[in-house]
């Protein structure tokens, strides 16, 4: 019967990541954003000139636009979320590299440089262990997070900056409206690097720590997950992926992603392009010269442009798509074809050099 139950649990990843705090369509993390698509609503209606529509009926509509939920955009994602769950239930999307592994060649490598640990000469090693209290802990799982991050950035720019990373990282970004499931909407060569990334970031943190003291370093953990993870998904992480605008105050937009300014790293218009890069901290992207902070409301078309997000009309194409697109790019047009445009008319090359 085990077999058939865990075939059972494959089969239904689907829908079971709606019960899953560590999916970010856990139904909690989904209500937080429904919470905060309200209090925008109220916020709108409040502005809004003349009597208001009955608060239950519109909000409904502003807030699960049919002409949204159904695009065909939106529907190629939803079969979409579905296959790509399947495959990783399968386990067919590959692990390069884990945390562990990481952790343990960072500790090695620390070890063969400093021996007796970071504090004096002859002093006990560090694998011995140190003193372990809560300021250590919260030092420990705040590392964690950035290292997060930080690892996310890094595969992120690289998608958006490497040609050939940048024909699979087209598979999101193709998308013409956003729902959360749009989120999903990831080739598996994305999700192989930024699992590669954050894992290299990571590991490397909690080899450094497992080093420093001796292995007895423990996460705070929320339902499993980092706190500053947990709330980042509560407070509103799902309507990044939506039409419904939410943007910080300025101050805040420049420490942490708003779901407005990840609206705008979605536009096709040539000053949204490489911009917010970030998943949770923007300082990333002030570092990176990626930033853009709105002041007001800002028109977006979502998607490439220059009718490129037509080719991306079906679940096969996803999948196979950004493979020629690749190959073209790394061998050449084939003899007596011309070489494919790289944008729209009104939009910069998909790839710009470096800064």
């Amino acid at each position: 019967m085990e077999p058939l139950w865990e075939l059972a649990v494959r089969l239904g990843a689907p829908v079971f990541n709606l019960l899953l705090p560590g999916s970010r369509i856990f139904l909690p993390y989904l209500a937080g954003a429904f919470l905060l698509a309200f209090l925008v609503y109220l916020a709108r209606a409040a502005e809004a000139p003349g009597p208001a529509e009955g608060v239950r009926h519109g909000f409904l509509d502003f807030c699960f636009t049919r002409r949204i939920y159904a695009h065909r955009s939106a529907l190629v994602d939803y079969r979409f979320y579905a296959a790509n769950s399947l495959l990783k239930a399968f386990g067919l999307v590959p692990v390069l590299v884990g945390v562990p592994l990481v952790a343990e060649v960072t500790a090695g490598w620390l070890a063969a440089l400093a021996p007796a640990g970071p504090s004096t000469v002859g002093a006990a090693p560090a694998t011995a262990g140190l003193p372990v209290g809560p300021l250590v802990q919260f030092g420990y799982t705040l590392a964690l997070l950035v290292a997060l991050d930080g690892g996310l950035f890094v595969a992120h720019y690289l998608q958006h900056r490497v040609p050939v990373l940048w024909e699979f990282h087209k598979v999101h970004h193709s998308a013409q409206v956003l729902t959360p499931i749009t989120l999903y909407r990831m080739h598996p060569v994305d999700d192989i690097l930024a699992g590669t990334s954050t894992a290299l970031a990571m590991g490397a943190v909690v080899g450094a720590f497992n080093w420093r003291y001796g292995g007895d370093v423990a996460e705070f953990l929320v339902a499993g997950l980092n706190p500053g993870l947990f709330l980042f998904y509560l407070l509103g992480y799902n309507l990044r992926h939506s039409h419904i605008w939410l943007a910080y105050p300025r101050w805040l937009s420049g420490l942490l992603i708003s779901p407005a300014q990840h609206q705008i790293h979605h536009s096709s218009a040539a000053v949204h392009f490489n911009k917010n890069l970030g998943f949770i901290f923007s300082f990333w992207d002030r570092m990176a010269g990626t930033l853009h902070l709105p002041t007001k409301p800002e028109p977006i078309t979502f998607g490439l442009g220059g009718g490129q997000d037509d080719q991306y009309d079906g679940v096969i194409a996803l999948y196979t798509l950004p493979f020629r697109k690749a190959a073209r790019r790394m061998l050449g047009p084939a003899p007596g074809r011309r070489p494919a445009r790289r944008g729209g008319p009104n939009r910069p090359p998909p790839c710009p050099p470096a800064p």
